[in-house]
């Protein structure tokens, strides 16, 4: 009885501060240091011009885009499947941006250490057109041949664009004051074994898309 008694004093004694638990820590307004300088004006540019709704003008985009795809971060990809999608004689070519896209997205993601920042994989996926979904429904063997030439494409194509981007869709670079470059970054050493394993997943995956009825 006399040690439950000192326990409850012991614990009314501590500063209420050491009683809560810690307060989560307040998102900056905008990206601070490094991740300040991770440019998304030229991705969102080239999304929006994607997204025209006059034939001519998307189509001017979606040849643009297609010329320098090796420059276009993942978003881009996708929103350049999406407006392929339009024109139904150009299907398997939406389909073949969309498992470039996703590949890269992928590899992006794992070689970001915030495990959270890779959630914007799911909601890429969640804006992919009904269509394309639609179409590898309906061509399973096909979309199995279009994910092996995505793959090769990928290796054959370095990327040129900013790899950070998947930075910004997660929680450690809205809260991180951003000192740190290595911060998020998985060692490079490594970076060809996930690419490795993005690959043989992706491919296992449409394979075993494609077995089914």
């Amino acid at each position: 009885m006399r040690l439950r008694a000192c326990a409850l004093l012991l614990a009314c004694a501590l500063p209420a501060a050491a009683q809560q638990p810690p307060a989560e820590q307040k998102a900056y307004d905008k990206p601070q240091g490094v991740y300040a300088t991770i440019n998304m004006s030229g991705t969102e540019s080239a999304i929006r011009q994607l997204a025209q709704l006059i034939p001519y003008e998307r189509r001017n985009a979606i040849a643009a885009a297609v010329a320098n795809a090796p420059r276009l971060a993942p978003p881009v990809l996708y929103a350049l499947a999406n407006a392929v999608s339009q024109d139904d004689a150009n299907m398997g070519d939406a389909v073949f941006w969309y498992h470039v896209g996703r590949i890269r997205a992928v590899y992006d993601g794992l070689r970001c250490k915030d495990a959270s920042a890779r959630n914007v994989v799911n909601v890429l996926g969640k804006g992919l057109s009904p269509d394309v979904s639609r179409y590898q429904r309906q061509h399973r063997q096909h979309t199995l041949e279009i994910a092996e030439l995505a793959i090769k494409w990928d290796r054959e194509n370095p990327r040129n664009y900013d790899y950070r981007w998947i930075n910004l869709y997660g929680k450690v670079a809205r809260t991180s004051a951003g000192t740190d470059p290595s911060e998020l970054t998985v060692p490079e050493s490594e970076w060809p074994e996930i690419l490795k394993r993005v690959h043989e997943a992706h491919l296992k995956s449409v394979q075993e898309f494609a077995g089914q009825k």
